[in-house]
């Protein structure tokens, strides 16, 4: 009986442990899923793979949600198209940038520099807070 080759055993098994993929960047652009009743950011995905779904399927997916543009500096981990924040990540908000124009959330008016937030399911603190602009740094 021939000896399976560990390069085979390894990547059979990278496929059926999951699809998460741990990536770093200088830039990528993104969109924040804001419950409309909590007002916290509950997901944070891909601009691009966010852009390609249709108005409803997004309404369906995220029923109260609402929808900014940000940028992501610093590493994540994609699982499922969520984006999961690593260590020391800085995230820009645009709260005047929404994805969908209907959508109406202050951010401005709840946050200082020293405040923390979840991002998901990791916290952040507030760096800055200028006019249209929010920038998180994940703990």
């Amino acid at each position: 009986m021939k000896s399976i080759p560990r390069v085979v055993v390894f990547f059979m098994a990278s496929i059926f442990l999951g699809s998460a993929q741990s990536l770093t960047t200088t830039e990528t652009k993104v969109v924040l899923v804001v419950n409309g009743d909590s007002e916290k950011i509950t997901h944070i995905e891909l601009f691009n793979t966010f852009q390609k779904m249709k108005q409803k399927e997004v309404y369906t997916k995220y029923a109260d949600a609402k929808f900014y543009i940000g940028l992501l500096e610093g590493s994540y981990t994609l699982k499922e198209k969520n984006v999961m924040l690593g260590k020391g990540a800085i995230i820009t908000i645009y709260t005047n940038r929404r994805f969908f124009p209907r959508d109406s959330f202050v951010f401005q008016e709840h946050f200082v520099p020293g405040d923390r937030l979840e991002l998901g399911k990791t916290m952040a603190k507030v760096i800055s807070n200028k006019k249209g602009e929010l920038i998180l740094k994940t703990q």
